[in-house]
């Protein structure tokens, strides 16, 4: 079972120096060439067909650091690395697209629609970007964290008016050590941010069909 490697980036200036010549100073494993592969994937049912408004899901836009398939960490003095051996299944921001549509559907009258729904005529237009997905290692195990920042923007199409922009932050504590309690904080807080999505746009798009 793969552990969680720690190297303080705070220490001694002999191991900072030894770091900065190793790599990432992140590590989650044996040598072994197959990576410890994660999805993130929203765990309430399949939403039945709404009857409200089409709402279409951009591509999420993400930060330089969370472009691909890696799993970010964000190191003090804005540094930043990957966790090593372990990926996501797929990019970052498919999962995510994938997680809020489903998530979204399922808590309101909304037709969700995402990868492939350009030619279906939507009455708005959602837009996502991932600003944090990041593992934060701790000077201790006991305050390592994970967190998520996503900001929303929901335009209505057929006058651009802007309906709403929040952005919302999550940061869940890891519950343990090793890989599961890494990506369980990451589901825990995409969780968190999808409930709090879905309490803004369950009211914010009633409008995509006014004016």
């Amino acid at each position: 079972m793969r552990q969680l490697f720690r190297k303080n980036a705070l220490g001694l200036v002999a191991a900072s120096a030894l770091l900065a010549s190793c790599g990432p100073l992140i590590s989650f494993g044996d040598e072994g060439p197959a990576d410890e592969i994660y999805t993130l994937r929203y765990q309430g049912s399949y939403p039945a067909s709404g009857s409200g408004p089409v709402v279409f899901i951009d591509e999420p836009a993400v930060a330089d650091s969370l472009k691909g398939d890696k799993v970010a960490v964000a190191l003090p003095g804005n540094r930043r690395s990957t966790i090593d051996g372990v990926r996501w299944s797929a990019p970052l921001a498919d999962l995510i697209r994938d997680y809020v549509l489903r998530s979204l559907a399922a808590s309101s009258e909304a037709r969700m629609v995402g990868d492939g729904g350009l030619d279906i005529q939507s009455s708005c237009r959602l837009g996502l970007k991932v600003w944090e997905m990041d593992f934060v290692p701790g000077a201790r195990a006991a305050d390592d964290k994970v967190s998520v920042v996503l900001e929303f923007t929901l335009v209505r199409l057929k006058d651009n008016q802007l309906l709403g922009m929040p952005t919302i932050a999550k940061q869940v504590s890891t519950r343990g050590s090793g890989t599961d309690a890494v990506m369980a904080a990451f589901h825990e807080a995409m969780g968190d941010a999808a409930g709090d999505a879905a309490s803004w746009f369950g009211k914010a798009h009633e409008a995509c069909d006014a004016g």
